[in-house]
């Protein structure tokens, strides 16, 4: 087995990794919810807690980051209602 993929991956699109304008923070969290999302709907459901725990960053960094990614165009964050988190999308 492969030891890189044994445990999941997720395939991250070089639109996001390559492009200069977009952080190195905001790339790192593009990868990580790259690994969470269903291969054909491309949508996912983890909460900022657990994204701020795994990746060891404050919560107020990933909000920040999701907020740029929605704002640039590579993400959709779509609320589930009833004051419960977001689905996000990877629209790239």
């Amino acid at each position: 087995m492969n030891q890189r993929t044994k445990d999941g991956f997720g395939m991250v699109s070089n639109t996001v990794l390559r492009n200069p304008e977009f952080t190195l923070g905001e790339k790192a969290l593009y990868a990580y919810l790259s690994t969470y999302s269903d291969s054909e709907t491309n949508e996912l459901f983890v909460s900022v807690k657990r994204i701020a725990s795994e990746m060891n960053i404050g919560v107020s960094t990933v909000k920040r980051h999701l907020c740029e990614l929605e704002r640039k165009g590579v993400i959709l964050r779509v609320k589930r209602g009833h004051g419960m988190s977001s689905v996000t999308k990877l629209i790239i």
